[in-house]
């Protein structure tokens, strides 16, 4: 059953006065009002008129070619009808906001009782699996609907505009640095919120250590919030993974419970100063987590007042569609997808890691991933902002140099690499304690990392 569509006669004058004069209102309305639940015959009569013109050449009727449709009517209701028409085409609506944030809500619950009693449906007939995906894939398009579109910004006006974005950029920390100085450099601060962040690389190239060091690059700027979402792994090996990074311990020594009693006391300090600003989500126990299940998560962490600022997951690959899809690749496509609609909804920035198609080349030669060697779905590469690839050959890992390719960003120059010292016993990808080797080929051993130890002790 239907919503009760309980707006007034005035509300319902506005709203049919929007529909000429904003034709992207006129597209949301045509599809959600119920023309047989207007007010009056003379709602009725205009909403069909502006409905039919409208699906014919996607424009409003003019009041000539309404006068032209009232001469087809009854005698009797020709001056009602046309009387009705000039009020509303000399309507000028004073807040189309209430107007158009009314209808969103009202459609949202048409759309909710209709997925709900057709879920209901499928899961009394016993098909659970078919009821879950319908449930799941209406969800989504019912927070699809809004009659509010994106406001068009004046030219003459825009260095307001750039102003208040810049003032609110700085007030709100509207970037999340990665701790890098190359890639901060190149993201001017950071990983902006609402941007996707993809970290490609091939099997055990380092994808999950260099998303732990973004969640840790994050919560040591200025206690900003993480949630991160364990889809490969343990949820025990993620918490000793931020352990490690966090205190430099070696990560075996830590799962081995081989600490001294100072250690001890490092992790418990660790523990009290950051690790409490994050939010450790597991989703390992089966194979068929959606985007869903992460926005849903997203929505319970703010109504606990816990909206982190950065989202990791590891992997994006590895979340299922919501949907039915022909192929794996359209399925991936809808994935990443819905992950950046996400963070710019949430204004969140996200950071995953995706699987690169294998190289043909011999292990030990140098070679450079690049964004068009992403696995499955290309679209993946157009939809995020930015793209870093990780490439080591077999000897690189050994001595611990990886190289980290820049090789997309939507906002700058791109196309550089930096050689990262990496110590991966201690879940380090990047710190400031051992730096990088710059650029140009690696023509040299590294030696032992005990070389460190008279440098500086900051925690990065």
């Amino acid at each position: 059953m239907p919503a009760e569509f309980t707006f007034g006669a005035a509300f319902q004058d506005s709203m049919l006065s929007l529909m000429i004069s904003d034709l992207n209102f006129t597209h949301r309305a045509v599809q959600y009002v119920p023309e047989e639940r207007l007010y009056s015959e003379q709602h009725k009569f205009l909403f069909n008129a502006i409905k039919n013109k409208f699906k014919k050449d996607g424009t409003a009727p003019s009041f000539i070619e309404i006068e032209d449709l009232i001469k087809f009517e009854e005698r009797h209701t020709r001056r009602m009808l046309k009387s009705f028409a000039e009020k509303i085409y000399d309507t000028k609506v004073k807040d189309d906001s209430f107007i158009k944030e009314s209808l969103t809500d009202y459609s949202r619950k048409n759309a909710f009782i209709d997925i709900f009693q057709s879920g209901q449906t499928l899961w009394n007939a016993r098909e659970h699996d078919k009821a879950y995906a319908y449930l799941m894939e209406g969800i989504n398009d019912l927070y699809g609907i809004s009659f509010n579109d994106d406001v068009a910004i004046d030219i003459e006006e825009f260095e307001d505009y750039r102003i208040r974005y810049i003032q609110k950029s700085l007030l709100h920390n509207n970037r999340i640095p990665t701790g890098i100085p190359q890639v901060d450099e190149l993201l001017n601060g950071g990983l902006e919120k609402g941007e996707l962040g993809i970290l490609l690389g091939g099997p055990k190239s380092g994808k999950s250590i260099g998303l732990i060091h973004m969640g840790c690059a994050a919560l040591l700027a200025r206690e900003g919030r993480v949630a991160h979402f364990v889809l490969e792994g343990t949820t025990e090996q993620t918490i000793m993974r931020y352990q490690s990074r966090l205190t430099r311990i070696d990560y075996n020594r830590i799962k081995k419970d081989e600490i001294t009693v100072e250690e001890t006391k490092k992790l418990q300090k660790i523990g009290k100063t950051y690790m409490r600003n994050l939010e450790l989500i597991p989703m390992n126990k089966h194979w068929n987590y959606t985007v869903l299940d992460i926005d849903a998560k997203l929505k319970e962490l703010e109504r606990r007042g816990l909206m982190p600022d950065l989202v990791v997951i590891d992997y994006g690959d590895l979340l299922k569609g919501h949907g039915k899809y022909e192929a794996f690749r359209f399925e991936q496509m809808a994935v990443y997808r819905y992950l950046k609609q996400m963070a710019m909804m949430r204004s969140i920035a996200l950071w995953t890691g995706s699987q690169s198609n294998r190289p043909k080349d011999d292990p030990e030669k140098y070679h450079t991933l690049r964004a068009r060697d992403i696995s499955e779905a290309f679209e993946k590469v157009r939809i995020a902002d930015f793209i870093a690839t990780l490439n080591q050959t077999p000897n690189e890992n050994k001595i611990g140099v990886l190289r980290f390719h820049m090789d997309m960003y939507r906002s700058n120059e791109s196309g550089k690499t930096v050689r990262l010292l990496t110590d991966y016993s201690r879940m380090i990808f990047y710190s400031k304690l051992y730096g990088t080797l710059g650029d140009g080929e690696l023509d040299f051993q590294i030696p032992s990392w005990d070389r460190s130890k008279s440098k500086s002790k900051r925690m990065v």
